[in-house]
């Protein structure tokens, strides 16, 4: 649905782009997060960053499901308007949104952190404005966040170009620095004598401590939730999932990719940190902690520390440029459901891009910016992820649950079979663990966090109240709504084909035949019908049509097909009359040698047979050629 003098996006995203803006989003979070989880932490820290790596890859593999299935940018609300409503879709995009807003402020406020270590003459700029003076970290932040604005108001293929090309940088960069660490200066010893040291002793004044714990327990707790905020940002895929060449491929390919790498790049910086010096080290250096890791190495540790602050910045940079694409894409598809003003819809007819929206965030980015301040952002960076990941999980296993025929592209495994009357629904495993573990992780969040669960509580308060009188006073409909999940139709369905297979037809040739024919959207049911008139043994022929369509179902299900199978006896045309009418299947397909009429395989009575059912269900038969 569009509206005079909108444009469309364009698909100009690739596999690596797209994989880029997935860990150019999170990748970036370990230039910030490692000094923080050490300082609540200790030297657990890489055991909250185990812990919450696993909540991590539940989150990557339901997005490489659902984005493919679901092929639109907004991500996780749109999945919550499938399985609920209009309300639910605000929630799960209100909160996301949250995150997004943040993200663009605190990593460009992070990069001029390391901009001003890297050239320390800045350090004493300052910009007035009025009254108001902006330091030079609040002052660099802005530059970085008006830069970002003119390259994502031209094109997402230069701003994912750009993406591409940072990430890529700085996967090299990492690397490099981590086989020299570990090469030259990591020690077992040290690492092992601090990994059990759970919590900083000391009390930290963010911290709202729990009745019944120590200190240094509650500090591991606080550590362990902003350990879950160094992976906050996978969810940037599927934010440009209309953008994305070819999405039913590309998507599940890179939120794997990204399920592998940044659980080992954070896994490996943080173990390596351990064993190169003490973890309150680590911790006094918020800022910077990245380059008061390598300034540790033995060789070459002070002359890195401008490669790694160089690194640190365009990795940052890229994580705010995906936190704007992620923003402006998240409002723009809200507003096209109705979920916010429409007029943020706007796509620009020239640049394929919200234009609109990438202002308006880019104008809040910029002020966000202007104070400097890190902890403020960061204290909020938890909130908004962990509530729409927990709607996430929901809304996967709801989605199983209500549209199980949806043409899933990559499907998340492995799954419990609830059967329910005569119908069976696959819940996901590690769907149900992710929710098990992301809801302690909030719920630990709420009650440590007192300045995130106040503002994050305010942020989404107003939200839900703008929403209501939007959706009252203004487009004079329901606050909860089912009417717009038909602007998010799934990309495809799967469909429920009948094979009829013949008794004693070759199962090698009823393999090799379907697969060539179909592909994984169909769900096919082998279906061997032993007609006492024409089998001499009707006992026999049923062994052996067991026999074979158990051989067909494994060449079919090593080749990813869903297959069953079933063998019945009766009279030809009365059981394939059975089959159609009870409608469990969309089709039902004959194997032939030709299409040609006249043609079909002479095998006596069945072709009389085979002929009448063709006539009888002529747009619920289909033929299906055999190779030869």
């Amino acid at each position: 649905m569009e509206e005079p003098g909108e444009g469309r996006y364009k698909r100009e995203v690739g596999w690596f782009s797209s994989f880029a803006m997935g860990y150019g989003d999170v990748g970036a979070d370990i230039f910030i997060g490692l000094g923080i989880a050490f300082l609540y932490a200790g030297g657990a820290a890489p055991i909250a960053f185990a812990i919450t790596a696993l909540v991590y890859v539940t989150v990557s593999l339901t997005y490489a499901e659902l984005a493919s299935a679901y092929p639109y940018s907004g991500g996780v609300h749109v999945y919550s308007l499938r399985a609920w409503n209009t309300l639910g879709s605000f929630i799960a995009g209100w909160a996301i949104m949250l995150d997004y807003v943040i993200d663009v402020a605190l990593f460009a406020t992070a990069a001029a952190g390391y901009f001003k270590f890297l050239i320390p003459q800045v350090r004493d700029l300052a910009l007035h404005i009025g009254p108001i003076t902006v330091g030079s970290l609040g002052a660099i932040a802005a530059a970085i966040v008006v830069l970002l604005v003119a390259i994502n108001y031209i094109g997402i293929k230069y701003s994912a170009g750009v993406i591409a090309g940072i990430v890529a940088f700085g996967l090299i960069v990492q690397s490099v620095l981590l086989s020299l660490g570990y090469l030259t200066t990591f020690d077992p010893g040290e690492f092992a004598s601090q990994l059990l040291t759970f919590g900083n002793p000391e009390p930290q004044q963010e911290v709202s401590y729990l009745p019944g714990l120590s200190v240094p327990e509650s500090n591991f707790l606080y550590g362990l939730t902003i350990a879950m905020a160094s992976y906050i940002g996978v969810e940037s895929i599927a934010q440009a999932a209309e953008e994305t060449r070819r999405p039913h491929r590309w998507i599940p390919r890179t939120t794997k990719l990204c399920a592998i790498a940044v659980p080992l790049y954070v896994l490996s910086f943080s173990s390596l940190a351990l064993g190169v010096t003490e973890w309150k080290n680590i911790a006094s250096a918020v800022e910077n902690p990245i380059a008061a890791l390598v300034s540790h190495y033995r060789f070459l540790g002070p002359s890195l520390a401008v490669l790694v602050s160089f690194t640190a910045i365009v990795i940052t940079v890229a994580s705010s440029n995906t936190g704007m694409i992620g923003v402006t894409r998240l409002t723009a598809s809200m507003g096209r459901l109705g979920l916010l003003p429409r007029w943020l819809y706007a796509i620009h007819r020239r640049y394929g891009t919200p234009t609109r929206a990438i202002l308006l965030f880019g104008v809040i980015g910029v002020l966000m910016t202007l104070p400097g301040d890190i902890p403020f952002l960061a204290s909020l960076y938890n909130f908004g992820g962990s509530l729409s990941y927990i709607m996430l999980f929901v809304s996967l296993i709801l989605l199983r649950i209500k549209e199980p025929h949806v043409y899933r592209p990559w499907k998340l495994r492995p799954n419990l079979r609830l059967r329910r009357g005569d119908r069976v629904y696959e819940i996901p495993l590690l769907g149900l663990i992710g929710l098990g573990m992301i809801s302690v992780i909030f719920g630990l969040f709420l009650l440590l966090h007192g300045a995130g669960r106040l503002l994050g509580t305010l942020w989404m308060a107003a939200g839900l109240l703008g929403y209501y009188v939007y959706r009252k006073r203004f487009l004079k409909k329901p606050v909860s709504s089912v009417e717009e999940q038909s602007l998010a139709l799934p990309a495809g369905y799967n469909m429920r084909l009948t094979v009829l297979v013949r008794p004693h037809e070759d199962p090698e040739t009823v393999g090799e035949a379907l697969a060539h024919s179909l592909d994984k959207r169909f769900a096919l049911k082998l279906l061997s019908i032993i007609d006492p008139e024409m089998e001499e043994s009707v006992e026999e022929a049923r062994l052996e049509a067991e026999r074979n369509l158990g051989r067909a179902r494994k060449i079919l299900s090593s080749k990813g097909f869903e297959v069953s199978c079933e063998v019945k006896v009766g009279r030809y045309e009365e059981v394939v009359d059975q089959e159609v009418e009870r409608g469990d299947s969309d089709f039902v397909a004959l194997l032939v040698r030709r299409f040609e009429k006249g043609e079909l395989e002479k095998e006596s009575a069945l072709e009389a047979r085979i002929r009448s059912v063709l006539v009888k269900h002529p747009a619920r038969v289909i033929l299906l050629r055999k190779l030869t």
